[in-house]
Formats: C-alpha cells, structure tokens, sequence
C-alpha cells in the first residue's frame, strides 16, 4: 500500500466531505427556523423512521460487498451486479412495509404521507450504499464525496425553492427523494467506470452471499436498534418539540460520524489483506489508524464542549433552547464511536463477525432498557445519555474481540501527547476573547502547533511521503507517534 496514496486520497476526501457538510448544514439552517421545532421534529420522525427500516434492509451487503472484492482474482462484476439486485429487491419491500406500519404509529397526517414518499429517497440511498465498496477498493472514494457534494448542493437549491414557495414537510421529503436520486445515479455512472457491472438474479449466488452474511446482517439490525432506537423512542413518549432539538444536535452527530467512516473505510482492505498472513503489518496499520483518530477526537470534544451554544445557533436560529447541552453529551459519545468505528471493521477483517453479534445484542439490550427507562422521564437528556452508555459497551466489546484474535495492545502515547497538545488550546479559549469562530480556529492552529513541537506529528513523517512521491516507491508507513 502506497502511503502517498492514501494521504492523497485522505485529503481529496477530507476537503470534499468537509464541503459536504457545511452544505449540510447550511440546508438545516434555514430548514430548522423554517419549520419550527414541531415541523424539524416531523422531518426527523420520517427521517429516523425510514432511515431505520432501510438500514433493516442492509443484510450486512455493504461490509461483505468490500471485503469479497477486494480478495485477489474476485469476479467484481459478478459479486457487484447479484448484491446490487439484492440489495434493491430487499429494500424495496422493507420501506414499503415500514410505510405501512407507520400507519399505526401516533403521528401527525403529514408524517404518515411523507413516508411513503420517503420509500423513494431511501431506496436511493441503500443503492449508493452498495456502491461504497467500489470507491473504497480503487482508492477513489474521493470521487464518491464529490457526488456527494452534488446531492448536497441539489438539496440546498430545493430546500429554499421550496421555503420561497412556502410549502409543507413533504415536499422537503420530496427534496431528499430527488437529490439522493441524483447522488445515486452519479455514483452508479462512476462506478461503472470502474467494475462494469449489471443487475444479476443468480438465486444460488444470493444464498451463498447471504449465506456469508448473516452474522452482519444481525449484528446490522441490532445495532441499528441500539443506535436509532433513541429518536424513535423520544418521538412515541414525546412531542414533536422535544424530537427537533434532540434531532439538530444529532445531525452533528451523524455529521461528525462520516469522516471515521470514510477512514476506517479506507483502511479496510488493507486490514483484510494482512489479517491472518502478516500480523505484524497488521498490528502497524491498525495501530497507526488508532493513533490518528486519538489525535483527532481530543480538540473535536474540546472545541465542542466550548461552543457548543454559538455552534448550535449557528444551525438551529437560537430556538432550540437544550440543543447546546445535549451536543455537549453527544460529543462524548461521537469520540467513543470513532474508536468503536475502527474496531468494528477490525472484527469484519479478522471474521469476528459471529462472536461481535454478541457484543451488538447486550449493547441492543442494555440501549432499550436504558432508553425506555430514561427517556419518559429525561426527555432528549435520557436519550443522549443512554447513546453514550451503549456505545461505549458496544467499543469496548469490539476492541476485546480484536485484541483477543490479533494479539493487539494498542499503545495510548499518542493519546497522552494530544491532551498535552489540548492544554494551551483549552487555556487560550478560557482567557482570551474573541469571537468564536476566530477562537476556534486559532485554538486548532495552537494544538496542531503543540503536536509538532512534542513530535506526535514527526517530520520524518513528511519526509517520507515527500521522498516516496519523488521516487514513485510505497515506504514503509512512518504514521503520527513513531
């Protein structure tokens, strides 16, 4: 593997995701005063909702899908083309059941409508979930991010077309139909390029891959139980008011969640290539994409706990009054998911996926009693707490599968020099003042700046990217803290 590569690819990524979001949350900031805290409420319900039903569908296809290609002399078209068709035959079906039996859920009429035209966008979305792998195996994920700015910017444009023409919460569900169409059918053609695949119903094929599967495919539902059940929960025993504030300071969330994903992602078929043949290359990879991540979550929880009310404001105009403390707890647990993140495609890598089912169904567990215990009396407090609790159950079981099987001990120097490298940023946020953003970036050049004097970042680093792009050699990964 060609660290030149990756960090190519890392930063094409990075910048282009970091686009994305800010289009992002630039729809939700004049969604969110748009439509009040009932209405972004309703929103998150149909999102939540159907966003859960489609995921049902998953199978454990999308992880699978990665790891079979990227396996040496695999028949990529082969493999692309059944699970694509799968994948679309189950989705399909498992939307329009979820549709149906939001029904009987105590909902408002535009809800239940605007579900089934949710059928739509999240069919789109599980389509260009299948698509990933493709992105991850040739090392063009970046590729996938512009489309992805695409659908963002698509999204932005309807969004206030549709706020100008002062229309309901449908046709907001509407906008994401159109705009996840647009991401979707980018990111076929693009993928195309690559494997040129076509829809194949090889029904034997089907049963060997689900066949494969399956452990993912449970440990899918259970997780996504334990990750999601949180707003379905708030929006049964709670108004509509008290789902938009969990909802905005959520987004962040989930926002926050595509950059360790995208790495993690990024990492994988590397993991899966020297799982079981070359441990201590694999220990290396893993213990530098840990270290990576360690110095990335220390000033993301800092300059969150900081501003969270000003950040806050920015998204939601000031009239989500809890939003800023909630952020505050779910940061915490966005820190705990990267790492969590990680050593979920660890297990996947060294075919722990049976034994990590277990993990996921005491996390499943633990999430709904905690949830139905909390939120009835804690509101969107509970709910954030409860995520916290159960992704921290769920990280530590997947890091003790990993290091169970891989012999992994992961080394925390990096994790010491980054809260050495926090302690002149959190000083210089608590005594001076500025305005926040100006702060919150200066507070960021201030630890990037620490790092490199305590070499937590080495020069040598540099250097041998700098020389490898010279020579056109792939050296051995000097990464941060060697």
């Amino acid at each position: 593997m060609s660290v030149k590569k990756i960090l190519y690819n890392t930063v094409l990524q990075s910048g282009g995701k970091i686009i994305s979001v800010l289009l992002g949350l630039t729809t939700i900031a004049y969604l969110t005063p748009y439509l009040g805290q009932d209405g972004f409420g309703e929103y998150t319900t149909v999102v939540a909702f159907m966003g859960f039903v489609g995921i049902l569908a998953d199978l454990g296809l999308y992880l699978v899908t990665t790891k079979e290609i990227s396996v040496p002399g695999a028949d990529e078209k082969k493999i692309l083309g059944n699970v694509f068709a799968l994948r679309f035959v189950t989705v399909v079906a498992m939307l329009l059941i979820g549709a149906v039996v939001s029904l009987f859920f105590p909902y408002s009429t535009a809800v239940k409508h605007s579900m089934f035209v949710a059928i739509l966008a999240f069919t789109f979305v599980s389509g260009t979930q299948v698509l990933v792998g493709v992105f991850q195996r040739y090392l063009i994920f970046y590729q996938l991010v512009g489309s992805e700015i695409v659908q963002r910017l698509l999204m932005l444009g309807l969004t206030l077309l549709f706020i100008f023409l002062r229309l309901d919460l449908i046709y907001f569900i509407w906008a994401l139909a159109i705009s996840n169409g647009a991401h979707f059918f980018l990111s076929l053609y693009l993928a195309r390029r690559q494997i040129p695949f076509w829809l194949r119903f090889d029904l034997s094929f089907w049963w060997e891959i689900l066949t494969r599967s399956w452990p993912l495919a449970f440990s899918v539902v259970l997780n996504l139980i334990y990750f999601k059940a949180d707003t379905l929960i708030l929006s049964v025993f709670k108004p509509a008011s008290d789902v938009g504030t969990y909802g905005l300071s959520y987004k962040f969330l989930e926002v926050l969640l595509s950059f360790p994903a995208m790495f993690a992602g990024l990492i994988m078929p590397f993991l899966a290539r020297y799982a079981f043949s070359e441990w201590a290359k694999y220990r290396l990879y893993l213990q530098k994409s840990l270290d990576a991540i360690l110095l990335v979550i220390v000033p993301m929880v800092v300059v969150v706990c900081f501003y969270a009310r000003p950040i806050v404001n920015l998204v939601g105009g000031g009239i989500y009054p809890d939003a800023d403390a909630i952020l505050k707890i779910l940061i915490f647990a966005t820190a705990v998911i990267y790492i969590g993140n990680l050593f979920g495609y660890t297990v996947v890598a060294l075919n722990s996926q049976k034994a990590m089912v277990w993990g996921y169904f005491f996390g499943t567990l633990i999430g709904l009693g905690l949830y139905f215990f909390l939120i009835p009396k804690y509101s969107y407090f509970g709910a954030a707490i409860g995520t916290l609790a159960v992704e921290t159950f769920v990280t530590a079981f997947a890091y003790f599968l990993t290091s169970k099987k891989a012999g992994f001990l992961p080394s925390f120097v990096l994790l010491f020099k980054a809260f050495t490298a926090g302690v002149p940023m959190i000083l210089f946020f608590r005594f001076l003042n500025f305005p926040w953003a100006l702060e919150a970036g200066t507070g960021l050049v201030i630890y990037f700046l620490a790092l490199l004097i305590l070499r937590a970042i080495p020069r040598e680093f540099f250097q041998q990217i700098y020389q490898s792009s010279r020579a056109g050699s792939a050296p051995e990964i000097v990464g941060p803290g060697a």
